[in-house]
């Protein structure tokens, strides 16, 4: 979900804000979102939009699905970036693979929240691990609904995977990195990492910085791949000049930024890719910390620093994804239409699973995942594996042919990414 608009504390302990939490307003103007402040906690500031919700009015609690847009469903997402060929539903994918999921408090309520997700668009059953190995967590209703995005759509692309939420007791660095990072690479051995959360890159210290990279450098050493998501705020990450957000921005991790995507023609059983262009708040641009990586300089891409997001995926809360979540925010329960990069990274943390079920780990794994990206990007089957995203910005930068500082190397042709990840 995504939008971050954060204050933190640029220490050992800052406190990390999750991506905001994104549901559409009427419309979206050249300017972006109108945005109301609603809540501070933890050091961080969320932004949430008007609310719009699904069947039961006010987001009613009905677990009655919604079937077409405004608000995407699986079998759409599935369908537009033909995770098969045909766009019929594969529940084997993913299978043998863990997903581990960490964000702050978690929620009370997700595991009947995805059993009622899962019931509603006829999904197997997930395999769900909910942990908290750190302390007792309390109920945090924005964290709550990031959660039940991140675990039903992580879930709903790679129905097959394991999922180990792990649930910290606060949203400070020291809990979502040092701690819960190690605990998922060495005690859950998962294979993929997804991080729905995130801060300026120019509000921490070198040293913190330092530090946080040794302990992604290590997970990726580890064979595990990160995924973390871009931001919400456009190229300024809520500070007065462009910056990036981290951890989207280490050279450990994959960045997911955000596009607009229109579906043709989505119906209750599918929908195809239409068009797509960049969304006016993805985060984006270029670290002024990180030098940049050879996986990009090797492949044709040129820039000062590590360029950041490394691919892009739907976010735009208007072209959002439906999630059904009974912990009640502002008076709001049930199936309520939700965007931003937070709903990006759950998604990529999928696909890099589907294809680690398919191809396997020895073929995809933290150690060459970027290096994979970035070649197909430079080779002759970029075009049949990704959407190049050519029209938009975030501000500072613009989506143009190739990559870019908005977009990346451009959202996921599945079917055809996955054999040559």
């Amino acid at each position: 979900m995504a939008s971050k608009a954060m204050v933190l504390l640029a220490t050992a302990f800052a406190v990390i804000g999750f991506l905001g939490i994104y549901v559409p307003a009427a419309a979206e103007s050249s300017s972006g979102f109108a945005i109301t402040e609603v809540a501070v906690a933890h050091g961080t500031t969320p932004w949430f939009l008007t609310s719009h919700h699904g069947p039961g009015g006010g987001g009613g609690g009905t677990p009655s699905a919604p079937t077409t847009y405004p608000g995407y469903i699986p079998i759409q997402i599935w369908g537009a970036y033909q995770y098969t060929s045909s766009g019929a539903y594969n529940s084997n994918y993913g299978s043998g693979e863990t997903i581990a999921i960490i964000d702050a408090y978690g929620s009370p309520s997700i595991t009947t929240d995805i059993a009622a997700f899962d019931s509603a668009f006829n999904l197997p059953a997930v395999n769900l691990q909910v942990v908290h190995p750190f302390g007792k967590v309390s109920k945090n209703a924005g964290w709550a609904l990031e959660t039940s995005l991140d675990v039903e759509w992580a879930h709903a692309m790679a129905p097959g995977a394991k999922i180990v939420l792990i649930e910290t007791p606060s949203a400070s660095n020291t809990y979502l990195i040092n701690d819960a990072v190690n605990y998922a690479v060495n005690t859950t051995h998962a294979n993929i990492i997804s991080m729905s959360w995130g801060q300026a890159e120019s509000s921490m210290t070198v040293a913190s910085l330092a530090s946080e990279h040794d302990v992604f450098a290590y997970a990726a050493s580890q064979g595990v791949i990160l995924v973390g998501a871009s931001g919400d705020n456009g190229a300024n990450d809520g500070t007065s000049s462009p910056t990036v957000d981290y951890p989207a921005a280490d050279p450990a991790v994959v960045g997911a930024g955000g596009t607009t995507l229109l579906i043709s023609n989505p119906t209750s059983t599918g929908g195809t890719w239409g068009t797509e262009y960049a969304w006016n708040s993805s985060g984006g641009g270029i670290s002024s910390y990180f030098s940049e990586p050879t996986y990009q300089s090797s492949n044709g891409i040129s820039l000062s620093g590590r360029g950041v997001p490394d691919v892009s995926y739907d976010a735009n809360p208007n072209t959002g994804v439906w999630v059904y979540d009974t912990t009640t925010y502002q008076g709001q329960t049930g199936w309520i239409q939700v965007g931003g990069t937070s709903a990006a990274a759950p998604q990529w943390a999928a696909i890099f699973a589907d294809a680690q079920g398919i191809d396997g780990y020895a073929s995809l794994n933290g150690n060459n995942v970027h290096s994979l990206l970035y070649g197909i990007y430079s080779s002759s089957n970029y075009a049949s594996a990704f959407h190049d995203i050519t029209v938009g910005n975030n501000g500072a930068y613009s989506a143009t042919v190739g990559y870019d500082e908005v977009t990346g190397i451009g959202s996921p042709i599945v079917y055809n990414l996955i054999p040559l990840l």
